[in-house]
């Protein structure tokens, strides 16, 4: 029989990234934590599947070829039913180079490359818990 809790910390989470070893190593540390995760590799793809898959949290590159995830997460959130899906960006700029573009495109934190396995599961866990507990 399943928790209350197990059932909170599980999420669906949509991972963005068109560098797919960065992809795939997150979605397997989001997996460890039991979460399922989910790729994509464009910010089109990753429209599609976020409409597809109602994820509970994407986490989005910022710098792909023809569609940035800025783009990407606008397009994401005209939907309604993903307006309110939390988004982590991953950049490799510093937050001075960001310019708080992050946090006014939707987003709600960033994660700079590189990242620890650690930095990543703590923040997806951070961000879940705080959206499950504003229930």
């Amino acid at each position: 029989m399943r928790s209350e809790t197990d059932d909170r910390r599980k999420a669906i989470i949509l991972v963005v990234d068109d560098e797919k070893p960065i992809a795939d190593l997150i979605q397997k540390i989001l997996e460890k934590e039991g979460h399922i995760a989910h790729t994509a590799g464009t910010g089109a793809e990753a429209v599609r599947r976020a409409a597809e898959l109602k994820p509970t949290l994407i986490i989005m590159d910022i710098t792909m070829p023809e569609m940035d995830g800025y783009e990407a997460t606008q397009q994401i959130k005209t939907n309604a039913e993903l307006k309110d899906v939390p988004v982590i960006f991953l950049t490799g700029k510093s937050a001075q180079e960001d310019g708080g573009r992050a946090f006014a495109e939707g987003g709600v934190s960033y994660v700079r490359k590189p990242f620890s396995n650690v930095q990543i599961r703590d923040l997806v866990n951070l961000t879940l818990q705080s959206v499950f507990d504003l229930g």
